[in-house]
């Protein structure tokens, strides 16, 4: 009994451990389920697969960004870190933070990671679904 109590407990604190948390912040409550027609879509290494119409003289800018850690500190190094580095999505309009979704990362950003923040902000912001309709 005590082993299988054991295992359970070890169980659940793994589960924990393997999902990421993604931070949200929306600064402008007024675009959820509002989302725009189209988006400026920032992404350098072209990771993202979006569902919006891209234009670049659309206000709203969609920014991709994956930050890696280059940790030279030899104490940090000894006791391993939490994360290797991270991925913020931020959607500006005319240099005014709407929203953003940042998730911490292990090894490299894959773009299953990418997207998993993606979808994130999107379910925050109500605008899949209305995505799926057009």
């Amino acid at each position: 009994m005590r082993k299988t109590v054991f295992f359970v407990l070890l169980l659940f604190i793994l589960i924990g451990c393997l999902e990421r948390e993604i931070y949200t912040e929306i600064t402008d409550t007024s675009i959820i389920s509002h989302p725009p027609i189209t988006l400026q879509i920032e992404d350098p290494n072209s990771i993202l697969k979006s569902d919006f119409k891209t234009d670049s003289a659309s206000p709203i800018k969609m920014t991709i960004y994956i930050h890696c850690t280059k940790c030279t500190n030899a104490q940090s190094k000894s006791f391993g870190s939490d994360f290797d580095g991270y991925i913020r999505i931020t959607l500006t309009d005319n240099n005014r933070t709407l929203a953003r979704a940042q998730m911490d990362y292990k090894g490299e950003a894959t773009p299953k990671e990418v997207a998993q923040v993606y979808d994130h902000l999107m379910e925050r912001l109500q605008w899949a679904d209305t995505l799926k309709k057009n």
